[in-house]
């Protein structure tokens, strides 16, 4: 019976956790659906963050301020530790990993709070989440707008249509209505026109090009909104990769490996 073998790994070195994915390409839909969430997010963010900060300055002086700023920043973290878990689930944005647990195992409330003042990231991250509620809004606003406009624009045949049907249902009740989609170019009365219904097919081509705009501009602003949370909420410290001979292996899994490796040769 064959036994499994387990290579340790150092104990004093620290292992990141294997990237996450970067090989996969960002999806428009991803884009969208990263861009949507900036805004109620990012209000949320912020009524936190500039409610916990200013509760805890205002409170120093009898040092209740004290345990309040270090519970705000470590809300910090965890919005941090969101946002790049939405951008590399939705964005395919890689970001090291980083176990804030070990490190303050052991150690006072006093050293705890140094240790969150003095990091890098902490600050970084206060400055991302600010700023994520002004961005969320332009990116919530384009992710809204420009693809209900596509869409608008190349269904004005079935707009035309749905608009006539309306009219007529209202002309048997007695009640005359009428539409305009677009003044003195596509007017809706109570009979179908062919030439204003072939009109209105203009709409299709131009709300085509109009979604390619739309879908590179929003790729675009997401693909933007990614790099600045990397920027921005990669971990200071950074944790080693663990190398090819501290995989745990199988025997089986290792008599694969080189017959794949002596099959590509």
């Amino acid at each position: 019976m064959k036994k499994s073998v387990y290579i340790p790994v150092a104990k004093k070195e620290k292992i990141m956790e294997m990237p996450l994915q970067t090989t996969k390409k960002y999806t428009t839909a991803g884009s969208i659906a990263y861009l949507l969430l900036s805004f109620p997010l990012g209000l949320c963010y912020f009524i936190l963050i500039v409610t916990g900060l200013a509760l805890g300055a205002g409170t120093l002086v009898i040092w209740v301020g004290l345990p309040i700023l270090f519970v705000t920043l470590l809300m910090v973290r965890g919005m941090a530790a969101i946002e790049r878990r939405l951008a590399a689930s939705l964005l395919h944005v890689s970001f090291p990993y980083e176990d804030y647990g070990q490190e303050a195992g052991g150690q006072s409330f006093l050293r705890r709070f140094a240790s969150v003042l003095r990091d890098p990231s902490t600050w970084t991250s206060v400055i991302y989440i600010v700023l994520k509620l002004p961005l969320g809004i332009i990116s919530f606003t384009l992710a809204l707008v420009l693809p209900i406009v596509s869409i608008a624009v190349t269904a004005l045949p079935l707009a035309y249509l749905i608009n006539l049907l309306v009219n007529v249902i209202l002309l048997k009740y007695g009640i005359h209505s009428t539409g305009i989609i677009i003044p003195n170019f596509i007017e809706i009365g109570t009979q179908f026109d062919p030439v204003v219904f072939a009109r209105s097919f203009i709409g299709v081509p131009v709300g085509l090009a109009l979604w390619f705009v739309t879908r590179a501009t929003l790729n675009g602003l997401a693909l933007v909104s990614g790099e600045i949370a990397r920027a921005m909420l990669t971990p200071a410290k950074r944790y080693a990769m663990p190398r090819p001979e501290q995989f745990y292996a199988s025997p089986v899994e290792q008599q694969q490996s080189r017959m794949y490796e002596s099959h590509t040769r």
